[in-house]
């Protein structure tokens, strides 16, 4: 029987294992499909994200994400540590992307945001950040400028600078929509 075949049943999973097979949506499906609404399986997933292992933790980020755009409610209890992996230097651009991109649709624990907005600037800031990083920073920061308003006046000019300093679409595009969402507040 061919390997990415295999049905979710016949699996006893070894996440490492399984993300270091191959680098692929479909590998990435078999995690999510396995781990399905299990609260322990997600959390036994979750070491794998969290190692210093690069290439687990790099792979691991897709599964991540499918795993959170399905069950959303499994990715509450590794919040306060998803918030604080991102303080990390040298923490790969899959892992940032990732977290960040979830983090736009979640309501963030009041004591985790200043941090969170200071590194979601120094994202946006950062001339070598790649464009994701900064388009869902820029929501980030956004969603706590809704709870403290007097956060906005930093906001915009930041966000104006890098429109003007960036011709990518998707700064362009993510920017224009976050000042029209800041105007409203």
């Amino acid at each position: 029987m061919d390997k990415q075949s295999e049905s979710v049943e016949e699996i006893e999973m070894n996440y490492r294992e399984q993300l270091l097979k191959e680098h692929s949506k479909a590998n990435s499906l078999i995690l999510v499909d396995y781990i399905g609404n299990s609260q322990e399986r997600f959390d036994e997933f979750m070491h794998c994200f969290f190692t210093n292992e690069y290439r687990v933790n790099q792979r691991s980020a897709m599964v991540l994400s499918a795993c959170f755009d399905r069950r959303p409610h499994l990715i509450h209890k590794h919040l306060d540590r998803l918030i604080n992996q991102l303080n990390e230097p040298q923490l790969h651009v899959a892992l940032k992307r990732n977290t960040i991109r979830i983090l736009q649709f979640l309501p963030i624990p009041e004591y985790l945001e200043s941090g969170l907005f200071d590194n979601c600037l120094k994202f946006i800031l950062d001339p070598k950040e790649a464009i994701a990083v900064k388009a869902f920073s820029m929501k980030v920061c956004v969603n706590i400028c809704k709870r403290y308003t007097e956060l906005k006046h930093e906001l915009i000019p930041i966000i104006e600078d890098q429109m003007e300093r960036s011709d990518k679409m998707g700064i362009q595009a993510r920017g224009k929509a976050m000042l029209k969402e800041l105007a409203k507040i």
